[in-house]
């Protein structure tokens, strides 16, 4: 009788230690259920499309540079599986989506994306706006941005792929106590050079 009753008190314990670690997980997921109803989602994304204008100029990013930040990452290409929900991801690069706009000088949102780790974008918390983040393309032009914003949102939300509006650059990574979420930093245009 008195074993049953020492494994029925360990037994117990065990579940309140499992209860107790999974106490924010569980919160985080209700708030992220709730985000994602607030959110709208698609399931399939086309991918913007750019007027062809005699002033456009554009270009692929192959290089992000934070200067206050003192970050340089060279940036490949990434995919968004929207079926999956998943990234293509790189422990020590930053990745280009290619459902993004690339950087340009007229409209769309380039979204550049990473881990949360040292190597890639863990210092992006510092960062404070009038900030400037830097993207080198392909082609060679130099597209200079200034932080403006920051925001969590659900990983499901896919919204940014539809942004239609002034030139701006987001980076994300994720965040959260268990890193359930999505940061979204969002730079305006500034300037671009040839370089």
């Amino acid at each position: 009788m008195i074993r049953r009753k020492k494994l029925f008190i360990l037994g117990l314990g065990i579940f309140l230690s499992g209860l107790l670690v999974m106490a924010p997980t569980l919160y985080y997921r209700t708030k992220d259920y709730a985000a994602a109803n607030h959110f709208q989602t698609q399931t399939t994304i086309p991918a913007p499309q750019l007027k062809s204008s005699p002033t456009l100029v554009s270009g692929k990013p192959i290089e992000l540079i934070l200067d206050d930040l003192k970050l340089k990452l060279i940036v490949t290409d990434g995919v968004y599986n929207n079926l999956t929900g998943q990234w293509s991801l790189s422990t020590n690069k930053a990745h280009y989506a290619l459902l993004s706009t690339v950087p340009n000088n007229e409209e769309g949102n380039t979204l550049i994306y990473g881990h949360y780790r040292p190597e890639v974008f863990a210092r992006l918390k510092r960062v404070q706006p009038g900030n400037e983040a830097i993207v080198l393309t392909d082609n060679g032009y130099r597209f200079i941005y200034r932080f403006r914003s920051t925001q969590a949102v659900n990983p499901t939300d896919t919204s940014i792929f539809a942004y239609r509006g002034a030139p701006m650059l987001t980076l994300q990574t994720c965040s959260g106590a268990w890193m359930q979420n999505r940061q979204l930093y969002s730079f305006d245009l500034f300037r671009f050079e040839k370089i």
